[in-house]
């Protein structure tokens, strides 16, 4: 194999060397702020941590892996863990697994499934350490590997007919556990260190473009997610629109951290966004979803779903902020449970992204960041913690989980087929 790979060195490396020329000419060319630089500098709250924390943290993550075998059938087995971290005392856990099998068909419904399982387990291991410190007499912090915030909302019936069980345990986990800290009024904290969306940036351009006197355009920006999506949407407006929008349009638009980070030269955050559900970006809605939920599926497999669908919905939704711990850190997102800054209404009771005054609870979860926050890559050792006892390893899974999995299948009465390209491999 090693000579395979020599063989292609020299075409590889005479490629790799157009390809980074390519970049290096691009990037003298685009070296100058964003047109939203001084928008987010009018949205950014210096803040460097008090030091001062309350509550008990808990930190939650889980790991997923998968096993695709011949003829369609499909496995995924989901794990999480959530470390309560209570100070004078020994750490303690909530453990939680989730293993889906059926049959697949569609690649894509390969690569969602394994995320539906993993939040579950992620989800129900949190609400159980959650209560456990509330049942206590406790107020828990629940730090969330990850976005909060669902940006793939499962709206294509296509979904709900096939796996229509793991979505009505998918919604009704996230729920469960956004409802128990509304009411016991605890923070629901997830912390994304890799995001490249463009909230932020499609929020501070309306801001901008109304500054300008062109605040006659927000409502077509208002149905783009992003500034890609709004390139794609600019196809269809008017001449005299296009041509306002024009000076607006980045050749390169910077994601929201890569926005805050090429503006801002201080520790804080940026105030914070309070998110609409991405649903009302997929030219639907949930009535059209519920019509085409009764049309589709049994009706008592229907009416589960959409109770689960509207609890999702009844509860607190999203705000994000981006948060430096230092100088020249790179920008973490920062998404809360929307209770935490006076918005414990329905997620659903707007239809569009808001910004929302800083806020000393928020503050307050800052604090606990602060004071974990280590460097850039293990950024917080909680949450590290819960990282290295929930990480699913591939060789692990194939070697010891994935042949008793095979086994227990099989006396069960399925007839589960390894793929011959696996075959090959493994001979």
């Amino acid at each position: 194999m090693s000579g395979v790979r020599d063989l292609f060195f020299d075409e590889f490396y005479s490629e790799l060397e157009r390809v980074a020329g390519e970049i290096a000419a691009r990037q003298e060319e685009e070296a100058k702020p964003s047109i939203l630089a001084d928008e987010v500098k009018a949205k950014w709250v210096p803040y460097a941590g008090d030091g001062e924390r309350e509550g008990t943290l808990i930190s939650v993550d889980g790991g997923i892996q998968q096993s695709d075998f011949a003829y369609s059938d499909f496995v995924a087995a989901g794990r999480a863990i959530a470390l309560i971290h209570k100070p004078g005392e020994g750490r303690r856990m909530e453990k939680r697994v989730r293993i889906y099998v059926g049959q697949v068909y569609e690649e894509r419904d390969k690569g969602i499934i394994p995320g539906y399982v993993r939040t579950i387990c992620e989800y129900d291991a949190a609400y159980a350490a959650a209560k456990r410190v509330v049942d206590e007499g406790g107020q828990p912090i629940v730090l969330m590997d990850g976005s909060l915030y669902i940006g793939r909302f499962p709206y294509a019936i296509r979904e709900y007919r096939h796996h229509p069980e793991l979505l009505i345990d998918f919604f009704e986990s996230i729920t469960r556990l956004r409802n128990l800290a509304r009411d016991k009024g605890f923070p629901l904290v997830g912390v994304a260190k890799d995001s490249s969306v463009f909230f932020l940036y499609m929020e501070l351009l309306k801001t901008a473009i109304t500054r300008a006197g062109l605040g006659s355009l927000v409502k077509q920006l208002d149905e783009a997610s992003s500034p890609i999506d709004l390139r794609g949407k600019m196809e269809n407006w008017g001449e005299e629109e296009w041509r306002q929008m024009e000076p607006w349009i980045e050749e390169r638009p910077l994601c929201d951290p890569l926005l805050v980070k090429d503006s801002t030269e201080t520790p804080g955050y940026t105030a914070p966004l309070y998110l609409s559900p991405s649903i009302y970006y997929a030219d639907n809605d949930t009535m059209g979803l519920y019509r085409m939920v009764d049309k589709h599926l049994e009706e008592s497999v229907a009416v589960r779903v959409k109770r689960a669908v509207r609890g999702f919905f009844s509860a607190p939704g999203v705000a994000a902020t981006y948060w430096k711990p230092t100088p020249k850190a790179r920008p973490f997102r920062v998404d809360v449970l929307a209770n935490l800054l006076g918005r414990p209404e329905a997620w659903n009771s707007h239809t569009r992204n808001m910004f929302t005054d800083p806020n000393p609870n928020l503050e307050k979860v800052l604090n606990h960041l602060n004071h974990w926050f280590c460097n850039e890559v293990e950024y917080n050792i909680p949450l590290k913690q819960a990282d290295t006892l929930a990480h699913f390893d591939r060789d692990l899974y194939r070697r010891k989980y994935e042949p008793f999995i095979v086994r227990r299948l099989e006396e069960a009465g399925l007839d589960v087929e390894g793929k011959r390209r696996e075959k090959r491999n493994l001979g």
